[in-house]
């Protein structure tokens, strides 16, 4: 069928009749839009008129650049519990837009009714990873030294935060995402005196005497440690005594003179590691199996040596179960 039969005059008026419709329907739709742009609304907390707009768009406008203002400063506003509503208010007076946001966020201000908003920032910042950790035997417990440095990641941070008429009431980490793990850095940790049921990776404290093979493991570190009379510093020099006295004080174990009345006396034959051994005029930290570890003099400074056939006048033990 050609489209020139469609356009013969019953086909018109029916074309026609449509457009005229469509074209009332439309003029109805905005006779009702100009109505409703004209009718009063007033913004209440309540039964509490506190200002009328024209309009019921204009006055949703006013309430949310109120929430917008009392909302944290530069967040994303996720949630609102107002008791701010909208409604008709037939011949009520009425303020320009400006005017009604001035008005409720007074009303706001002064706590005549609740805005609670909940938003969110989100943001990205360095992130370090958790070192991986070494033991490390000769270490004392709760020191630790760095020997890889790690490298820093990034994660993205959302914080959420509760506004109750533009007061911050509360605070928290809304999310959490890493972006970049990053490198961890290698840290060795000690166990030397480690106190017991102490994890030693997380131990911050200070060793204790746990044996006398932690105090041996210590004293054989010092080999080498030049002898200085009279002193009792691990850093500068030790005499006999000194150094039996410096190697116990990294423990928190204080010793004072004369060494052969401290601890409790043993046997030779029942002597063990860490028991302190008096010759005549000289100390020495028993290592087992007939050895000791001892600053001799100013020629050789900390040695291990044997005991050997040296006149022994006591043991003492200092740490006991």
């Amino acid at each position: 069928m050609k489209i020139r039969e469609y356009l013969k005059k019953p086909y018109r008026l029916l074309i026609i009749a449509t457009i005229f419709a469509a074209l009332l329907v439309a003029d109805v739709i905005l006779w009702g839009a100009h109505i409703s742009a004209l009718t009063p609304y007033a913004i209440s907390s309540g039964d509490n008129v506190v200002c009328c707009v024209r309009g019921r768009s204009n006055a949703r406008d006013v309430l949310n650049d109120v929430f917008s203002d009392l909302a944290k400063d530069n967040t994303d506003i996720t949630a609102i519990s107002s008791e701010y509503h909208v409604e008709k208010a037939a011949g009520a007076e009425v303020v320009s837009p400006e005017e009604a946001y001035m008005a409720v966020l007074d009303s706001a201000n002064n706590n005549e009714a609740e805005i609670k908003i909940i938003s969110t920032k989100t943001a990205t910042t360095s992130y370090t990873p958790e070192p991986d950790y070494e033991m490390n035997t000769a270490m004392f417990a709760g020191e630790s030294e760095v020997i890889s440095e790690g490298q820093d990641g990034e994660k993205k941070v959302s914080l959420g935060y509760t506004t109750v008429n533009g007061k911050t009431k509360g605070k928290a980490v809304a999310d959490l995402e890493i972006i970049d793990e990053g490198i961890p850095s290698v840290v060795e940790k000690g166990t030397l005196g480690l106190p017991d049921g102490e994890e030693w990776s997380t131990y911050e404290g200070s060793p204790v005497c746990n044996d006398g093979d932690d105090i041996m493991t210590t004293a054989q570190q010092y080999i080498g440690l030049r002898y200085v009379w009279g002193g009792k510093s691990l850093e500068t020099g030790v005499d006999c005594s000194g150094f039996v006295i410096a190697v116990y004080r990294k423990y928190g174990v204080n010793l004072n003179y004369p060494l052969y009345k401290e601890g409790v006396g043993v046997s030779y034959s029942e002597a063990q590691p860490g028991d302190i051994l008096y010759f005549p005029g000289h100390y020495g930290l028993y290592l087992g199996n007939g050895r000791m570890v001892h600053a001799s003099n100013k020629r050789t400074g900390v040695i291990e040596s044997n005991v050997g056939n040296r006149k022994i006048l006591a043991v003492r033990r200092i740490v006991t179960d």
